[in-house]
């Protein structure tokens, strides 16, 4: 039996300078895109008040329970590298890499300046 799922809806709130615009090519690219005009308008939108992420209770929380580890597989991965491209830009070895990400070696003012300038990141992002 073939089973088969409509393809879900994606919402997307666009405003500010260029929204029609970039309505316009969005249009052209998908002929079946609904448009839903909703009461908030470009002056009301403009009036809102935004939070630093950094200043949010939510990032402080996320933040507060994040380890040198963590950052580390965070920053890692999101230059796409693997653990061994990151040894090899470093001089670090896998394994300990492994065990820094893992949490269950610490690491050290000099590996952090290491990982820090291979990452292009602060070497506080691996201090306590």
């Amino acid at each position: 039996m073939l089973v088969a799922e409509k393809a879900r809806h994606i919402n997307s709130f666009v405003y500010g300078k260029g929204a029609d615009y970039l309505i316009g090519i969005l249009k052209e690219r998908l002929p079946d895109l609904e448009v839903i005009p909703d009461d908030l308008d470009e002056t009301s939108a403009e009036d809102e008040e935004y939070e630093e992420v950094t200043e949010s209770d939510w990032y402080k929380e996320i933040s507060a329970r994040m380890t040198a580890g963590d950052h580390l597989v965070i920053r890692r991965e999101n230059k796409g590298w693997t653990q061994r491209e990151l040894s090899e830009k470093t001089g670090i070895a896998i394994p300990n890499i492994s065990l820094m990400e893992a949490g269950k070696r610490p690491i050290g003012a000099r590996t952090a300046k290491k990982l820090a300038a291979a990452l292009g990141c602060d070497v506080s992002d691996f201090l306590g």
